[in-house]
């Protein structure tokens, strides 16, 4: 997996991650108003959720290559 929740109980479930990640793998559990990591399949370790969580709640580690899709091989 190339994100992690580091520390959830700091998470203020602000959404930052939500609306900022481009690969829509994050969700806001209803109960509890904190993310979680609902498609980590999906992440391509932009690090945009890391970014902008206010409170440093998540790690983008580059556990998985990402190869670009480009005309020459």
């Amino acid at each position: 997996m190339a994100v992690t929740i580091k520390d959830i109980e700091s998470c203020i479930g602000c959404g930052a991650c939500v609306k900022t990640c481009p690969c829509d793998v994050f969700r806001l559990v209803a109960d509890t108003k904190k993310t979680t990591i609902a498609y980590p399949e999906e992440c391509q370790v932009c690090g945009m959720c890391s970014i902008y969580c206010p409170e440093g709640v998540l790690i983008v580690t580059p556990d998985k290559v990402v190869k670009p899709i480009t005309a020459y091989m």
